[in-house]
Formats: C-alpha cells, sequence, structure tokens
C-alpha cells in the first residue's frame, strides 16, 4: 500500500486539532464531577390523632388583689398576721392604739347622756307649759318659750347621738379586720409603726397588708396576633409553670382584652385564663406556658407536612422528585378546571369550607376555633397563607345527643407526590383539613398506607445551592474564564459544582 502524506498546513491543523481534543479531555477528566441528586426519602400515610393548639407564655397573678388599710390614725399594738397566713373573713389583722378613739368615744357617750337628760326635763316642761296653757294661767310667750326649749333639746339629742356613732366607729376602725377570706400576700408595715389614716390623709393613707383569695388564680397570657382570632371565650387550656413541670395545670379561657400590646414590633393580646388552686402549688408572679386547644381531629388519615406543597410550588417540586416541571404544572391546572367543573371546587389552593362535627379529649364537642395551619407552618412545609382553618358553629345536639359544636373546616388544596409500585413518584392533588406543625389531616386524595415523597431535605439542599450559588457570584474574580471557581472551578482545580448539579 502507498502512504500519502499530508501537506505541511494540513498536518500542522490535525495535530493542533488533536492537542485541543486532548486538552478538552484533559480538563473534563480533571474539572468538576456532577454530583448525583440526592435521594428522595418518603413518609407513610396513617392515622393520626391532630391536636391543633396556640402557644403563648404568661404569668400567674391573683384575681383580686384586696389593699388593706385603717381608717384610723395611730400606732400599731397588734400584728398577729405575716405573709402567706392564711385568714378568714373578720379575722384580726391590726391593732391600731385606741387610746385617743376611746376618749373621744367616752366623751361622746357622756354628751348622749346629758342631752337625753336635757331633752326629757323639757319634755316635761312643755307637757306643764300646754296644761297651764290652757288654763290661761302662763303667757302665750311663755308657752313657746317652753315649746323651744323641747325643740332645742331634741337637736342637742340627734347631735350627741351622732357624735357618739361616730365616736363608736372610730374605736372599731382602730381594730383591722379581714374583710374577706385569703392570703396574705404583703406586709409594708410592722409592729410599732405609726400609720395615718385612709380617709383623713391627703395621700390615701397608709397601706398595711395586701392581700387576696389565691383558691382561684389566673394567667394573663401574651397571645400573637395571627392566633388570637382563634381564641375564644370558653376554650379549654393547659397551663405549664416552671416550678412544676411535670404537672399541667387545667383551665378555661375567661376574656380576651381588646386592647393589643406591641412587645419588640410584635402586637400580642392579653387572654385571661382561669385557673382552680385548690392545692396552692400556683403563686403570684410563677411564669408559665400556655396551651390553648383549638382543634382536636381524633384517628384520621394524616400526611406529613414535610411531603406536601402549595399548587404554586409545582414546578420547583417536581424537579425535587425528577419529574418534568411543565408536565406536572400541566397536570395541575388540568385537575384544577376539572375540580371547578365537576364538584365545584376552587380552582386554586384557597380554602374551601367543610363542616365536620368534633369531639375532644373528654368525649363532648371540643370548643374549638380553627387552625391557622397555613401561616404558622409555612416556614417548615411551605404551605403559606395564614387564613383559619376552621371555625366553631354552636350546634343543637353533638354526636352523642349531647349539644356540642360544629366544626367548619375551611379545607385547602395541597400537591404530593405518591410513589407507584415501579419506585417512580406521580404528582396528584389532596385536599387538607385540620393540621398542625408536623401533620395535616387529609380529607381526600390520598390513602391509608401509601407512600408520599418527603420533600423536606431536597428543599434544603436547593436553598443551600442557591446561597452557595449567590455567594459564588458575588465573589467571582471579574474577567474569570466561564470555568471560574464560581462552577467549576479553574483548569486542574478540584472544587466547585457544575451547573445545575446537586
Amino acid at each position: 500500500m502507498l502512504s500519502r502524506r499530508l501537506p505541511p498546513a494540513i498536518s500542522g491543523a490535525w495535530s493542533v486539532s488533536r492537542s485541543l481534543v486532548a486538552a478538552a479531555a484533559l480538563l473534563a477528566a480533571c474539572g468538576p464531577k456532577k454530583e448525583p441528586p440526592p435521594p428522595v426519602g418518603t413518609v407513610v400515610v396513617d392515622r393520626r390523632t391532630i391536636v391543633v393548639d396556640a402557644q403563648a407564655t404568661g404569668a400567674v397573678e391573683p384575681i383580686n388583689v384586696i389593699e388593706v388599710k385603717s381608717k384610723a390614725s395611730g400606732l400599731i399594738t397588734r400584728m398577729p398576721v405575716e405573709t402567706g397566713t392564711q385568714v378568714r373573713a373578720g379575722q384580726l389583722l391590726v391593732q391600731v392604739d385606741t387610746r385617743d378613739v376611746q376618749n373621744q368615744y367616752d366623751q361622746s357617750s357622756a354628751d348622749q347622756r346629758s342631752a337625753q337628760a336635757n331633752l326629757d326635763v323639757a319634755a316635761a316642761q312643755k307637757k306643764r307649759s300646754d296644761e297651764l296653757y290652757k288654763t290661761r294661767i302662763i303667757t302665750t310667750q311663755e308657752y313657746e318659750t317652753a315649746q323651744l326649749g323641747l325643740t332645742q333639746a331634741q337637736g342637742q339629742m340627734v347631735r350627741a347621738n351622732t357624735n357618739l356613732d361616730l365616736a363608736k366607729q372610730r374605736l372599731e376602725d382602730a381594730t383591722v379586720v379581714a374583710p374577706v377570706g385569703g392570703t396574705i400576700i404583703s406586709k409594708p408595715v410592722a409592729l410599732g409603726q405609726v400609720i395615718t389614716s385612709a380617709t383623713g390623709a391627703f395621700g390615701g393613707g397608709t397601706t398595711l397588708l395586701t392581700m387576696a383569695d389565691l383558691s382561684k388564680v389566673r394567667m394573663r397570657a401574651m397571645v400573637n396576633e395571627t392566633d388570637i382570632g382563634n381564641v375564644k371565650a370558653g376554650q379549654p387550656a393547659r397551663v405549664t409553670v416552671d416550678a412544676y413541670p411535670e404537672r399541667p395545670f387545667q383551665g378555661v379561657v375567661e376574656k380576651i382584652e381588646p386592647q393589643a400590646i406591641v412587645q419588640q414590633s410584635v402586637t400580642m393580646f392579653p387572654v385571661i385564663i382561669s385557673l382552680q388552686n385548690n392545692e396552692g402549688y400556683l403563686k403570684p408572679g410563677m411564669n408559665g406556658e400556655v396551651s390553648l386547644l383549638i382543634e382536636r381531629r381524633e384517628n384520621v388519615v394524616a400526611v406529613a407536612n414535610d411531603a406536601v406543597r402549595t399548587l404554586r410550588e409545582a414546578a420547583t417540586a417536581a424537579g425535587f422528585v425528577g419529574l418534568n416541571p411543565d408536565s406536572v404544572v400541566a397536570m395541575v391546572r388540568d385537575a384544577q378546571a376539572k375540580m371547578a367543573g365537576g364538584r365545584g371546587q376552587p380552582t386554586s389552593d384557597a380554602p374551601a369550607t367543610r363542616s365536620v362535627p368534633m369531639a375532644d379529649a373528654g368525649g363532648s364537642a371540643a370548643p374549638a376555633g380553627g387552625a391557622a395551619a397555613g401561616g404558622r407552618m409555612g416556614g417548615r412545609s411551605g404551605q403559606g397563607g395564614g387564613t383559619p382553618a376552621a371555625t366553631v358553629a354552636p350546634s343543637a345536639g353533638g354526636r352523642n345527643g349531647g349539644g356540642g359544636r360544629i366544626i367548619a373546616i375551611r379545607a385547602r388544596s395541597g400537591l404530593v407526590f405518591v410513589q407507584t409500585a415501579e419506585g417512580k413518584f406521580e404528582p396528584r392533588i389532596v385536599r387538607l383539613g385540620a393540621a398542625n406543625y408536623d401533620y395535616s389531616e387529609v380529607l381526600e386524595g390520598l390513602k391509608e398506607g401509601e407512600k408520599v415523597a418527603s420533600l423536606a431535605v431536597a428543599a434544603l439542599q436547593a436553598k443551600r445551592d442557591q446561597a452557595n450559588d449567590r455567594f459564588r457570584s458575588m465573589t467571582a474574580v471579574p474577567g474569570a474564564p466561564a470555568a471560574s471557581p464560581a462552577r467549576g472551578g479553574a483548569p486542574g482545580g478540584g472544587g466547585g459544582r457544575p451547573p445545575g448539579g446537586r
């Protein structure tokens, strides 16, 4: 065979091409390798009890605090109670020196007896004057003088009785007794101290004691404005104080104060919760946490919130499970159109109302107010909205005929990816009801035992990739080639991630 030699120019070009191909292959071998996507985990749809509650913090306070003051001024001679003493109504609290008021009482008593004697004499004289005047023995002027004397004696008698009554009250005021039964909370005065009267002093007098009935206390809890719409008077509440973390106390929402309080740019509303404290464990000032029961759904089909995405996230969620985003979005639109045309369902993931009877843990109708599931789970499951998931309406009778309430569940749409028998995932629209931080009630779209993709890890990985890409783009060297450290590293380097890789 005859060999043909190429011209020098063509031969040189061929050599350069082969060199470029070899260099490209070398760069590809040394460059970053595409990382496989993280495996998508699955969770099983099963039955659970979903409890929706609103969390708040607060402090224990007495319901009715009484400031005990004395109407008498003077020196404290007796004080048989201390802080924490249980007292009965009418029990002695403070005894003030009674020498001055006792002297006033004795003097008023003597004046009263003198006025009584003067009245008796004037009455007798008037009686004699009446008889003498009838027989014309005395003149009209003498008769009128006797009548005037009787009237003046009667006035002196009234004045003496009044002074005696006031002196008696001042004497009684020197002995301070408990107005109601309760516990001594504070005692700002001590034995031997001189106090001022509550009625005679300009500043309102000296406070001797503060007391309250601690058999029934209340907690003032600060509830976030996002949850206050689900709190109603009469709802059950569970209180746990720091002093007894293993012993919860049951209470009832008494009222919601109308004036909001802003703390560190957060708007909150004080909610008053009544608590029975017959054992005396709760003390004023104790801090604790309040759990307000909003809704309780027993033994319902539930799906983990990590597996649920809103319909607006269909394209993004499809990439997590390796599906075509356009196909998933088209499927969602078709399903929405069928739902809107066939059953009158909403064409978006806006809530829809559905009435469902509900029972609480005790067997009776639970006074729940609905779950703001979307707003509270936005950070964990991607479900936004903040719209209450349920409202409460009174009913004529519960499921057991014992009176109760009907929960009007405001259902919402969600998107899940169900694992098929071949191990792949298919998108499916579901209707969700009550929800807490971890699980959502499935109204339709899923069956017990099915497996759905848990997208939490994939979503976190995607957010991390986006953050890394932003950081690399901010720190990229101007004028660098496309294969820069921001996307794949310099030639011969090993760091970086290819575009689209995870």
